[in-house]
């Protein structure tokens, strides 16, 4: 995991975590207050990205797959920035959607090919492992995104966080196309050019493991969509801080990410299936609880600055990150034993479409539970579904469950500083 492959790729997938996220929360604000968008525009802004790579991961795996890893990783940054800076040029609210759906067909050729590109580096047996120290990147950048992007918003204004969003990424592609060492799948290993992605998804474990990134990606989507409002609005706690609100998400992403190393080398040595149900369960439990933690308050100082801080929530939010924390390696471990039989990159392109999709019905869904129960009721509901989820995803998984410990492909270092697809011999990793 030291290796050159490997610390570039993570360090990349850190800068595309902090892009993604360090201008997310600042769009909706800055397409309807600044520019005037009407609320659907509003919604654009934020879906915009999840959208396009709904329509574009799974047919860009595929062609990763074929075709190679590194250029569309390089690629993808590279459109990402480009419509990064094009935030800053964009003077009516329509070329910001534009620009950000456009930043979705970059991001559909980032997240999905890194995933893929960690996933061929992976030894037989250290699937957990490698995914889970991977994961650390991608939950840190995450975390630390919103922080900084509020802090250049609220130091500067908006344009100064795209402005640092697209040096970042640019810097990332330039570094990526230079660095990055080329992964060779597709050019002598024909299981690794991927099968067509429709039939991919007619196998169960495919089915099972989507299923389970779309229930994650709803259930988290639909309770974090209004976790803000929550915190703010009188039907709420009632607590104007947006401090806080930032403080509960990050609180969640970086107990996840620091838990990586530990889950990760869990998901080597336990069922993976046992180990995705206990995560989602413990997700479930904690989304539910949002609103019958006590709302106490107590006022600290940081750096000079006071904030009221609800520990009761900020504990019942670390609690699901901790599910999140057991459930993903496992699954993303799971993920990579398949994808060396049907592709790495078309089943990882499946993966992200999952979350996508998940995130925009994740918010979609939890409008419409806001409109016609009630604010507190959506983190119910979004317990709920992963508890439904639970039993939809074990029926798939059981069956099936001593199938996806079969072993694959895996990258090694290679002469002239690329890396080979290499397959185990020994019938039993067939």
């Amino acid at each position: 995991m030291r290796s050159q492959a490997f610390l570039m790729i993570s360090m990349a997938m850190f800068v595309a975590m902090v892009g993604v996220s360090m201008v997310s929360p600042l769009l909706p604000i800055y397409v309807g207050d600044e520019l005037g968008g009407p609320s659907y525009a509003v919604a654009l802004s934020f879906s915009g990205l999840a959208i396009a790579q709904i329509i574009m991961s799974p047919w860009i795996g595929t062609l990763g797959d074929r075709f190679g890893l590194k250029v569309f990783i390089s690629g993808g940054f590279a459109i990402y920035a480009v419509g990064a800076f094009g935030y800053l040029v964009s003077p009516t609210w329509e070329l910001v959607v534009f620009f950000r759906i456009l930043s979705g067909f970059g991001a559909a050729g980032v997240f999905p090919m890194t995933l893929a590109y960690i996933g061929l580096l992976s030894p037989p047996g250290k699937e957990g492992r490698y995914m889970g120290v991977f994961m650390i990147a991608q939950m840190a950048g995450f975390g630390a995104g919103p922080l900084l992007g509020g802090a250049f918003r609220d130091l500067f204004n908006a344009d100064a966080a795209f402005l640092l969003m697209g040096l970042m990424l640019s810097g990332t592609a330039i570094a990526t196309l230079l660095w990055l060492p080329s992964d060779r799948s597709g050019t002598d290993e024909p299981a690794q050019k991927g099968m067509p992605w429709l039939q991919i998804l007619s196998r169960a474990a495919v089915q099972g493991s989507v299923l389970f990134m779309v229930l994650t990606a709803v259930g988290w989507g639909a309770a974090f969509s209004f976790l803000a409002i929550y915190v703010v609005d009188a039907e709420g706690l009632g607590i104007d801080s947006a401090l806080l609100v930032g403080l509960l998400l990050s609180a969640r992403t970086l107990v996840t990410a620091a838990l990586q190393p530990l889950t990760g080398w869990l998901a080597d040595r336990a069922d993976r299936v046992t180990l995705v149900v206990i995560g989602l369960v413990l997700s479930a439990v904690g989304l539910a609880l949002i609103p019958f933690a006590p709302g106490t308050t107590v006022d600290i100082t940081v750096g000079g600055i006071n904030f009221p801080l609800a520990p009761w929530l900020l504990v019942v939010v670390m609690f699901g990150g901790v599910g999140e924390a057991i459930a993903t390696p496992a699954q993303q471990a799971i993920f990579v034993t398949l994808g060396r039989t049907v592709g790495m990159g078309v089943l990882m392109g499946l993966n992200n479409t999952g979350v996508s999709i998940g995130m925009v019905l994740g918010a979609l869904v939890g409008a419409a539970v806001v409109d016609a129960f009630g604010l507190t009721e959506v983190f119910v509901f979004s317990g709920g579904i992963l508890v439904v989820g639970v039993f939809a995803y074990l029926a798939i998984m059981l069956p099936i469950r001593h199938d996806i410990r079969e072993q694959g492909a895996t990258l090694v270092p290679a002469s002239g500083g690329g890396v080979s697809v290499v397959r185990p011999t020994s019938p039993d990793q067939a």
